[in-house]
């Protein structure tokens, strides 16, 4: 915005330092042969020496090549002063020239700074601050030789002058607003289209879709490789084919549309997932096609646009659930799970002797939350994408980089090239991410630190020289961000304070400190509540509540989950044995719980304990779970499911390749993560994610829950791919116990009421 005022005044530089150097040679000219002879020289060359130096100024600034796009308050601020002094030198005219002159030398001057008052505030119309520090000395000057002249003539050109001056303000400040108007509507226009143009090459590239146009008789008028690929002939060949040739039959298609492709083109209406069979090189395949009618300037129909997709394979949608099981959707960088297989791979060799040790480079983003929370969401993920690509480049060859989750990333360099080059590419690292970012339209500054382990000096196993990075990491942001920090024996102090934490939470579980909130589950069909999820919290003395994301991963290292799992299982089902019999309860189960080889005995007790019936218990795991001693896990997930109560696999796709575990073990339930149910609105590729993760559920006979319903679309969507439950903020956020019987109330009189409503419309009907 800045920018665009200084430019539209840099516009009419030339003119207006032109037409001052111009208009102060005439009046000296004027008013040579006056009283003021001198005083109007001085006053003449300073103008004309002020004219020629805006006028070099500007010469400067045209030779200057800056890629500067913005200018800063300061700058702006200049402007406003020089041109408040150009208004001073013209202000002080009618002061040093209308005394003792003649009556057309004051009417000259009087005229004068008439107009150069217009044609200065028209200059600087879309800055108003530079008009009015341009303007008000020049008649603040007139006014004081004109209203103390008595003369009626010039009290009368003074009111004339206060007129031009209010016109000229209010027309620099309504110029000013509707100049900003239009540069922010052009700026949300070409926001519009860069995101448009960017949201359409990533479909053609990555998605699995194919987008295609035909004009209003049908034939095809433009075909993407994608669709080329999946016809088996050449683009050439189907350019000019109608679309309607292919389909040997509609499988499948919305209820009132035509029977076959050509039906349902000559309706002229859009339409979605229609499913056609046809014959490709001998082959039976299913294609589903969704498109809209396209129009002309005059209304007249052009023909259809829309997307395709072969859904023939289902295998094919298990092979993008395993590629998003590697690979961070968002900045197409691997995740986690590729980063511990490559770390696990490079430790192997340094132990094996085929390289000289491993390193480890924890980096995470300074001020990314600030950024994330004031500019929203789509700009943090641009900004993430911007972000992986600097540290793919200052990594390159020499490591392997990946997105951890969230704004952590990781790098491993194997073999270590010792501390000199590690901290090079560290510094570099912080240097390249630290510079400014351009995110669609924003400038935007954040920093990185990073903190560095190398094996075999740091750590005895992977586990320990991804933790030591870390502790590194932590190091580096507590001596001030934007740094880097190799890891040291002696690092204590993070380690003092995680103590407190856990001497805290030990406290915490004598003084009674816990408690359970219970977030409702809805089912699909009526959306009623099906049953609750049972969440922990820590009402901490000084700190208040404390949600579990704060101490639970700290409660798993410290060995103090198994008694805060044992007791939030005690808690829940004493709970949900008082609540109405469909009602389940389900509670978070943690890898560790198993490793302790009690839990099987801790759930019978605590059935057995509140008297409910095993059935309306559900159990919810991770799939990583199913990496670490598979069998014994798979002993306890038996015995338990031999006991009645229901396993559910939580988070499911997020992280783990566990696909072969649907099938060996029964599960009852998989829950879809919040992560795909916000992202899914905006991205064809999730929800087709998300659409695969449903029908797998249905294939194999597994309930699908979604967790993070937010929004009604987001449930629409859901509900359209035949999700069994919902679970999120838009049906009810977690509430204490005390809470839920009124809850139960609110629900039972709502369907009651839509229960009285369907009577009486059925009884209007039958009496119609």
């Amino acid at each position: 915005m800045r920018m665009e005022q200084l430019l539209s005044i840099l516009r009419l530089t030339p003119v207006m330092m032109g037409a001052n150097i111009f208009i102060a040679a005439l009046v000296l000219l004027a008013g040579f042969s006056g009283p003021h002879r001198v005083s109007l020289s001085i006053w003449a060359c300073l103008v004309v020496s002020y004219g020629l130096l805006g006028l070099r100024g500007w010469l400067a600034s045209r030779r200057r090549k800056s890629g500067k796009a913005t200018v800063s308050p300061r700058g702006l601020r200049s402007i406003i002063l020089q041109a408040g002094l150009l208004g001073c030198l013209w202000g002080a005219l009618p002061v040093l020239a209308m005394d003792g002159a003649s009556v057309q030398m004051r009417m000259l001057i009087v005229s004068v700074i008439a107009g150069m008052i217009g044609c200065g505030g028209f200059a600087m119309l879309t800055l108003p601050p530079a008009a009015i520090a341009y303007s008000t000395p020049m008649v603040m000057g007139s006014l004081v030789v004109l209203l103390t002249s008595r003369d009626p003539i010039l009290m009368a050109l003074a009111g004339l002058l206060i007129f031009c001056y209010l016109v000229v303000t209010f027309s620099s400040l309504s110029h000013a607003r509707v100049f900003a108007e239009r540069l922010i509507a052009g700026e949300e226009l070409e926001h519009q289209r860069q995101m448009v143009s960017l949201l359409l090459s990533d479909f053609e590239e990555g998605a699995s879709d194919w987008l295609w146009e035909v004009d209003a008789s049908g034939a095809l008028t433009y075909v993407s490789d994608r669709m080329a690929e999946a016809a088996g002939l050449a683009r050439e060949a189907l350019l000019g084919r109608n679309v309607a040739s292919f389909a040997v039959q509609v499988a499948e298609a919305e209820p009132g549309l035509a029977a076959d492709l050509t039906g349902i083109l000559g309706e002229r209406k859009a339409f979605r997932d229609v499913t056609l069979r046809m014959t490709v090189e001998g082959t039976d395949r299913w294609w589903s096609l969704t498109a809209k009618p396209t129009h002309d300037l005059s209304g007249t129909f052009t023909g259809f646009r829309g997307v395709g997709a072969d859904v023939t394979e289902a295998r094919q949608a298990q092979d993008h659930i395993r590629r998003l099981a590697h690979f961070d959707v968002l900045t197409q960088l691997p995740n986690r799970l590729s980063f511990l297989e490559a770390l696990n791979r490079a430790w192997t060799r340094q132990e094996t002797g085929d390289a000289g040790g491993c390193a480890v480079l924890c980096v995470d983003l300074d001020y990314f939350k600030s950024v994330n929370d004031s500019l929203g969401h789509p700009v943090g993920d641009a900004l993430l994408i911007e972000v992986a690509d600097r540290l793919a480049r200052c990594v390159g060859e020499t490591g392997f980089a990946a997105r951890l989750g969230g704004d952590e990333f990781a790098v491993i360099v194997a073999p270590a090239t010792g501390a000199d080059p590690l901290a090079a590419l560290a510094r570099d690292i912080v240097d390249q991410l630290s510079q400014p970012y351009d995110i669609k339209g924003h400038s935007v500054l954040i920093g990185a630190s990073v903190g560095i382990a190398v094996a075999p000096e740091d750590a005895g196993n992977p586990d320990d020289l991804l933790k030591n990075a870390d502790l590194a990491l932590y190091r580096a942001k507590s001596d001030g961000r934007g740094a880097f920090c190799f890891f040291e024996m002696a690092m204590d102090q993070g380690a003092q304070e995680r103590r407190a934490l856990e001497m805290d939470l030990r406290a915490a579980l004598k003084n009674d400190e816990l408690t359970v909130f219970f977030q409702p589950l809805i089912g699909r069909r009526d959306h009623e509540i099906t049953g609750f999820e049972a969440l922990v919290r820590w009402q901490h003395p000084q700190r208040g509540l404390v949600m579990p994301g704060d101490f639970i991963e700290c409660a798993e290292q410290w060995g103090l989950i198994g008694k805060i799992g044992e007791w939030v299982l005690n808690q829940a089902c004493a709970q949900a044995v008082s609540w109405p019999a469909p009602l389940t309860v389900a509670v978070n189960l943690s890898p560790n719980q198993f490793m302790t080889g009690e839990l099987v005995g801790q759930v019978t007790r605590a059935l057995q304990a509140s008297g409910l019936e095993p059935w309306r218990l559900e159990l919810e795991i991770t799939e990583g779970l199913l990496l670490n001693d598979t069998t014994r896990t798979m002993e306890q997930l038996t015995a338990l499911k031999a006991l009645g109560v229901k396993i559910a696999m939580d988070d499911f796709g997020t992280g783990y390749s566990s696909l072969g575990y649907l099938w060996r073990f029964p599960f009852d339930k998989i829950k879809l993560d919040r992560s795909f149910v916000a992202e899914m609105k905006d991205n064809s590729a999730i929800t087709d994610i998300v659409r695969t993760i449903t029908l797998l559920g249905q294939a194999l006979k597994l309930q699908v829950t979604a967790e993070g319903v937010e929004t009604t679309d987001q449930m629409r969507i859901l509900t359209e791919m035949h999700c069994d439950h919902f679970q999120g903020y838009l049906f009810g956020r977690p509430m204490p116990v005390s809470d839920i019987p009124g809850f139960l109330v609110n629900d039972l009189a709502r369907r009651m009421r839509r229960q009285d409503a369907e009577t009486d419309s059925g009884s209007a009907s039958i009496s119609a």
